[in-house]
């Protein structure tokens, strides 16, 4: 059958970045902002217990190192 409204997926990248100065659930959140505002970033989950973020993004729309300079505009640093 024919399927006009197919989407195309697209395969996501994910990488784990450990981080430094988080001292609150409210820093993940910041994180977690900072990072959906780049096109192409899927998903994220930061974690304040363990001072990690993972990002889910499309390689063709963002890289590791615009990833990271959210972070750090957000006032955190990747270690």
């Amino acid at each position: 059958m024919f399927n006009l409204f197919k989407k195309k997926s697209v395969a996501g990248e994910k990488i784990t970045f450990k981080l430094s100065g988080l001292h609150c659930s409210s820093c993940a959140m910041s994180i977690d902002n900072a990072l959906e505002e780049i096109p192409g970033v899927l998903e994220t989950n930061t974690s304040f217990a363990k001072s990690e973020t993972r990002v889910s993004f499309d390689p063709t729309k963002t890289n590791q190192e615009e990833l990271k300079r959210a972070i750090q505009g957000a006032g955190y640093q990747v270690i």
